[in-house]
């Protein structure tokens, strides 16, 4: 029977990596339980900080472990990962009000790091958080990370080393109107779109359009159920409106009222939603208290439906920014 020369080359290849793979093992010293720990000061297992969560972006953590004692005189492998079990020890330790992080906010790049020969600390492991602006504003959340392996060697989830990684979360982006109903009204509707889709918790799904009977300008007027302070707003388009449908607001006026009756002007502002997020955000001059908000839509784009042209326009969400 013939052996192609692929094969046996690829044969001696898995041999050659066999060989390598033991040697490594046998020439790497051996580490004697609990000498490998995190690269801090040895009476902390907390590490805190500050977290914004009024926008997203990519926030990077470094985690290094340490060799106690002198340098080794060979490579060693550290494996990092989280515990959530561990977040009752913090919760009896530390405060019971703290949140576990939830997994839809972190994610663990390069977990198992190496501990060069003639050192003792490791490179840096990179624990990654995103998604910030669902978490809850001042707030702590706990992520607790162990040392789960050393050299391939699972760790005793009973005594192995765990730091708690917390984060301090600042204001919301939004105002948060947990325990209040918001309610619309509008001078006009198209269809089913009612006011109230404009002030739901789906900003591109669901929408209030005005009547296609009626030109703009067209409003919608959201009650907040209470006096809230607030800088500015976001305005969401849906996305039913494409650049073939047409219907994009280009302008549009902001007014604010406590009684709903006597109303402030607080201008008129270009807008722009032809954007991935389909949001204009709009400041206001000045941090402003009230109770209504009457959002105005003075210009858009034509909204074509079935080869007929309509002045309309469209709230796929208005949201109160801190």
């Amino acid at each position: 029977m013939k052996i192609s020369n692929f094969n046996i080359l690829a044969i001696c290849t898995v041999i050659m990596l066999y060989l390598s793979c033991k040697k490594d093992q046998v020439n790497r010293e051996p580490l004697p339980g609990g000498l490998v720990a995190f690269d801090l000061p040895a009476t902390s297992d907390v590490v805190s900080r500050p977290l914004d969560i009024k926008n997203t972006a990519v926030v990077s953590v470094e985690i290094k472990a340490t060799l106690e004692g002198s340098s080794s005189s060979g490579i060693h492998y550290v494996t990092f990962a989280p515990d959530t079990s561990k977040i009752n020890d913090y919760r009896a330790k530390y405060g019971s009000g703290a949140l576990l992080l939830p997994t839809t906010s972190y994610l663990f790049y390069k977990p198992t790091v190496a501990i060069p020969a003639g050192t003792n600390v490791s490179e840096a492991a990179v624990l990654n958080l995103g998604f910030q602006t669902t978490l809850k504003k001042f707030s702590a959340y706990v992520l607790p990370v162990t040392i789960t392996s050393i050299d391939g060697q699972n760790q005793d989830p009973k005594t192995r080393k765990v730091v708690y990684y917390v984060f301090n979360t600042g204001d919301a982006l939004y105002v948060d109107h947990t325990g209040f109903t918001l309610t619309a009204t509008a001078s006009s509707t198209g269809g089913a779109n009612s006011a109230g889709r404009a002030v739901d918790a789906n900003t591109t799904g669901t929408y209030w359009l005005s009547a296609t009977t009626a030109s703009l300008p067209q409003f919608v007027t959201a009650d907040f159920a209470r006096e809230i302070t607030f800088s500015g707003l976001d305005y969401f388009i849906p996305t039913v409106v494409t650049p073939t449908t047409g219907g994009y607001t280009t302008s549009a006026k902001v007014e604010t009222s406590s009684n709903g009756t006597i109303w402030t002007d607080k201008g008129i502002y270009a807008v722009d939603v032809t954007n991935a997020t389909r949001r204009q955000t709009i400041n206001l001059p000045a941090l402003t208290t009230a109770r209504y908000l009457r959002f105005t839509i003075l210009t858009a784009t034509p909204f074509v439906q079935s080869g007929t042209s309509y002045s309309v326009g469209f709230v796929g969400g208005i949201v109160l920014r801190n």
